[in-house]
C-alpha cells in the first residue's frame, strides 16, 4: 500500500509479494519493503497481511497481542506504526463512517533484529479523527496487521520476521 502523493514502494503496491532471504535468529526469510516517503501533507507506505483468504474478520480474542522482530536498513527511518484494522476501522467491516483510523502503535526500529511484543491493550487510535471510536481494538474481529511508514521525505528499508499472535492461555 502507498500513498497517491508521491511515495514509492518496493515491491511495488498490487505486485506479487516474494520474501526476501536473511532473517532474525538464522531464519531463512523474512518480509521485506523499501522506498521513500514524500513531503506532501498526507503519506504513507505499508506491509500489510490480510488474516484470512478471501480476506474477512478473525476472531485473535483468544490471544494478548502480537509479537514479531524487526530492523531497519542503514539509512531507513526507523518510524513505524503497527497497525491492526478491526471491524470498527476497516471499511469491511461495515461500521466506520470515517475509516481506516486502525488501532494502532508506535516503534521505533534499530538496524539489529529487535524482538517486538504488542499487547491488544496497547493500540490506540490517532487522536481526532474517525467514527467510530471505541475504547479499544476488537481482537474478536480483526482484518490485518500492517507496518506503516509516514516520516515525511524520509526513505525506509523495513524487515519484519517471525509475526505470530502471542499471550493464550
Amino acid at each position: 500500500m502507498v500513498d497517491p502523493s508521491g511515495s514509492t514502494i518496493d515491491p511495488a503496491a498490487g505486485a506479487q509479494f516474494a520474501m526476501t532471504p536473511g532473517g532474525a535468529n538464522g531464519s531463512q526469510y523474512a518480509l521485506h519493503i523499501g522506498g521513500q516517503i514524500a513531503n506532501a501533507n498526507i503519506v504513507y507506505a505499508a506491509l500489510g497481511m490480510n488474516l484470512t483468504d478471501p480476506k474477512g474478520p478473525y476472531d485473535a480474542s483468544k490471544y494478548k497481542g502480537i509479537s514479531f522482530f524487526a530492523k531497519k536498513g542503514a539509512g531507513s527511518t526507523g518510524k513505524v506504526r503497527i497497525k491492526v484494522p478491526d471491524k470498527n476501522t476497516d471499511p469491511d467491516g461495515g461500521v466506520c463512517g470515517a475509516c481506516s483510523n486502525d488501532f494502532g502503535f508506535p516503534l521505533t526500529l534499530s538496524e539489529q533484529w529487535q524482538k517486538f511484543v504488542v499487547p491488544f491493550s496497547s493500540l490506540k487510535q490517532d487522536p481526532g479523527w474517525g467514527n467510530p471510536r471505541p475504547r479499544s481494538v476488537a481482537s474478536e474481529a480483526i482484518y490485518a496487521i500492517q507496518f506503516q511508514v509516514n516520516d515525511k521525505g524520509r526513505p525506509f528499508d523495513i524487515w519484519i520476521d517471525d509475526l505470530a499472535f502471542t499471550g493464550c492461555p
